[in-house]
């Protein structure tokens, strides 16, 4: 099932969606619902309803319409940035920190690590990195499948 992970002023919150044919404003409402059942004053939300927002993607920071489909738009694992009407930001504030970085097995630099260890990013896995952590998961399985029940001899010559 595709899922989303909205930003709300301090929180990162995951948001499912079965049908990727609802719209924009429908997962900016979803999140809304799932911020304000998270905090003890309801985020100083009084109505999910009569809440506006805007949302944009973390990903070349786009603004999305709220009446686009999701399918349209956005793909599976994407994160969105929902910007509350009547919010005010701090100069400082680095839109949709932390980013996310996409792993995909060769392009990670050292410094994208360090930033990693920072907290500056979030991880998604590309999809070629997640067929891969797939088929190595799977060679594991086979290897020990075939030494089951076989002696460690490697453990015991240390």
């Amino acid at each position: 099932m595709p899922r989303f992970t909205v930003h709300i002023r301090d929180e990162w919150l995951a948001v499912p969606c079965r049908e990727t044919s609802r719209t924009v404003g429908w997962l900016g409402q979803e999140a809304l619902k799932r911020y304000i059942k998270n905090k003890p004053d309801n985020g100083g939300i009084t109505s999910v309803k009569e809440t506006r927002f805007i949302v944009r993607r973390c990903q070349g920071l786009g603004l999305l319409d709220v009446d686009d489909t999701i399918e349209d738009v956005l793909e599976d694992n994407d994160f969105v940035e929902l910007a509350i009407e009547g919010d005010t930001m701090s100069p400082d504030y680095i839109p949709c920190a932390p980013g996310f970085i996409a792993l995909d097995g060769n392009s990670l630099t050292s410094t994208d690590l360090v930033n990693m260890g920072r907290g500056l990013y979030k991880i998604k896995l590309t999809p070629e990195a997640e067929r891969k952590v797939v088929q190595s998961r799977e060679l594991l399985d086979t290897i020990v499948k075939e030494n089951k029940g076989k002696k460690n001899t490697f453990f015991r010559s240390i």
